[in-house]
């Protein structure tokens, strides 16, 4: 049945379309006839028709404006013009102005008539198809654009908005699964009272998604209040939701979730809708499943910055309870080494040795230790002029001492310049570097040289040694903390892998970089890099290469 509202004011031409709608062959219609604008509008307001036949020529409008005025009361309906002359220029402006078809009353015939209905219906049908297209087109790619973030609250509240946007007269929950308690719980929803909605009877599997969520596909329903496997058809009933559509939210081949749909009126989901509106649950499920993995990735680095934290403090308060009694084992060695408690013999001699050297090396651990758990705070360097050639005179002769290794060490620095650093941190750098160099050359020597590079305005210190060398594919991970090139149970050199970390997180608190250069069974040479200022004045006296 097609429901006709014929606004003429001719009462004569009125009957003409009356009688020529009663000859059309095909057409069953139901009319209504007024003669002015007004009652039209009025008309518009309170009744639902199919198609508008629509004189140019009334007491309350004249020409276009009735097309203008019409088409904006009721743009959804398709309007087929009726005018008493044949105007080319009048049509083509009508039709620009909203209208579907034109006719000339006086040539207008039942079988014409009919036609001209049934075209300008199937034409504004596709026009409302196409504009519709491109309504879901522009959401999509908005949704697509917002949905980037990967903050799941602002993902479904994007959704949820673009989806009463597109999908009118709705209402839209969304429910995930959550694994702890193996049901879909509810999440996000539109249009629902939220509160009644997330209440406990919707809980344990009794809602209509969890019918989607066991089938994996999509299920609707034209009239949910009757639907038999429904538990609790009374809420809809209460909140007036008729027709729904329930879509999985799937993403690499698992499900999240259900998206749903609500309507306020009995509404049959049309294949066309089913498929634009799981093209969208698709693209929202890929939008939860990253926010998710967000999640658990940030989740699981902020309960590894507290492993870390409480790691770091455990080190921290052990080191320190640690060097107390080894500091007193040291002492006492000593004592008992140097016959401060009674002759000593030779053989007992080489014993205490050992056991100084021993425990000097686990001080050493345990002093590097307290350096990276201090590190893990906020680094502050504290700057000051350091005249380098007194510094390296200080720090050579600390190496100054008999050692039973064949390995002889050379240093070669002049002319050094007075420039600003932090001594403390650069002592370090360069014992851990010398201490690295003598422990992997069993014999040879180490050398260590300083020199200021001018043009770069850079100081560059090298420490190099004729010892085992490192392999290529270890070279990536020497400055890692608590790691060695040998990291196995039998490895012929002690110490916890500390010391280059140590190095490099120094050097960059600094400013500087460092570099290595290394070859097996040939040695390695350490480079050390630091800005330094451009009029750095020259310290006075300085060494020449030295054995």
């Amino acid at each position: 049945m097609i429901k006709i509202l014929l606004v003429e004011d001719n009462r004569g031409d009125a009957r003409l379309l009356r009688e020529a709608l009663a000859e059309s062959a095909g057409v069953r219609f139901e009319l209504a006839h007024v003669e002015r604008l007004g009652e039209a509008l009025r008309r518009l307001d309170e009744e639902a028709f199919s198609i508008i036949l629509l004189d140019l020529s009334l007491p309350d409008a004249q020409g276009l404006e009735t097309v203008l005025k019409v088409h904006a009361r009721a743009s959804h309906l398709p309007i087929v013009v009726l005018t008493g002359t044949e105007n080319d220029e009048l049509a083509a402006e009508a039709l620009r102005k909203g209208a579907q078809d034109y006719l000339v009353k006086g040539k207008v015939d039942g079988n014409l008539l009919g036609r001209s209905i049934r075209y300008a219906i199937e034409r504004k049908h596709a026009e409302e198809e196409i504009q519709q297209n491109l309504r879901r087109l522009q959401a999509l790619q908005e949704i697509e654009r917002a949905m980037s973030t990967l903050d799941l609250r602002t993902v479904l509240d994007v959704l949820l908005k673009k989806i009463d946007f597109l999908v009118p007269h709705s209402a839209t929950t969304v429910r995930l699964y959550d694994k702890t308690t193996a049901l879909l719980e509810p999440i996000a929803c539109h249009n629902i009272p939220e509160q009644e909605w997330k209440s406990e009877a919707w809980r344990g599997g009794r809602g209509v998604p969890n019918i989607v969520f066991q089938s994996k596909s999509a299920w609707m329903t034209p009239n949910l209040q009757s639907e038999p496997r429904l538990r609790d058809p009374e809420f809809f009933r209460r909140n007036g939701l008729v027709s729904y559509l329930g879509l999985p939210l799937i993403a690499k081949d698992e499900i999240l979730g259900v998206l749903s749909f609500y309507t306020k009126e009995e509404h049959r989901f049309t294949d066309q809708e089913v498929e634009f509106l799981s093209t969208l649950a698709a693209q929202a499920a890929i939008a939860i499943h990253n926010s998710q993995l967000f999640e658990e990735v940030r989740s699981s680095r902020d309960a590894m910055e507290q492993a870390n934290k409480i790691k770091e403090e455990f080190l921290s308060v052990m080191s320190h309870e640690l060097r107390t009694p080894l500091n007193a084992i040291l002492g006492y060695t000593e004592m008992v080494r140097d016959g401060m408690q009674g002759p000593v013999n030779e053989q007992q001699q080489r014993c205490l040795e050992k056991v100084l050297t021993r425990t000097q090396e686990l001080l050493t651990m345990i002093n590097g230790i307290l350096q990276v758990t201090s590190m893990e705070a906020p680094r502050k360097t504290h700057l000051q002029p350091v005249n380098l050639n007194s510094f390296l005179d200080d720090l050579r002769s600390t190496y100054e001492f008999p050692s039973d290794r064949q390995v002889k060490l050379h240093w070669d620095y002049r002319d050094l310049p007075i420039f600003e650093t932090d001594a403390e941190k650069l002592r370090h750098i360069l014992q851990n570097l010398i201490n690295n160099a003598v422990k992997f050359t069993p014999q040879g020597h180490v050398a260590v040289a300083a020199r200021y590079v001018l043009e770069r305005h850079r100081m560059e210190f090298k420490v190099c040694d004729t010892g085992i060398g490192i392999p290529p594919d270890k070279l990536p991970i020497i400055f890692e903390k608590f790691r060695q090139v040998d990291g196995s149970e039998t490895r012929l050199y002690g110490g916890v892998g500390l010391g280059l970390y140590i190095v490099k997180q120094y050097v960059e608190a600094l400013g500087g970089k460092i570099d290595v250069q290394s070859t097996v069974d040939v040695g390695s040479a350490f480079t050390v890099t630091l800005p330094c200022i451009t009029n750095a004045l020259r310290a006075p006296g300085g060494n020449g290469i030295a054995a």
